[in-house]
């Protein structure tokens, strides 16, 4: 079974899809460059990592916790902004 993303608030509107899934393995930062395609929007192509603002979890887990995990078949990572208002 492939390894899932799946988008959650407004990007599933921004980005056209709630869930896409991907074949073999990647890193976090691997997987959250292809979803946002040059965008700009979740990677930060000038600085070459993920922008904050976003709650990132693989399998559940922070992202951050996982040093350098690999994501693979059966994983599920979450993508969930984090929205304020003033």
């Amino acid at each position: 079974m492939p390894l899932t993303v799946v988008l959650r608030g407004p990007l599933v509107t921004t980005y056209g899809f709630e869930k896409i899934t991907y074949d073999g393995e990647y890193t976090i930062q691997e997987i959250i460059k292809k979803i946002d395609n040059n965008k700009n929007i979740i990677y930060d192509n000038k600085v070459g990592n993920i922008k904050s603002g976003y709650i990132i979890l693989v399998n559940g887990k922070d992202y951050r916790l996982l040093k350098n995990h690999v994501i693979k078949d059966n994983d599920l990572i979450e993508i969930i902004p984090i929205n304020h208002g003033g």
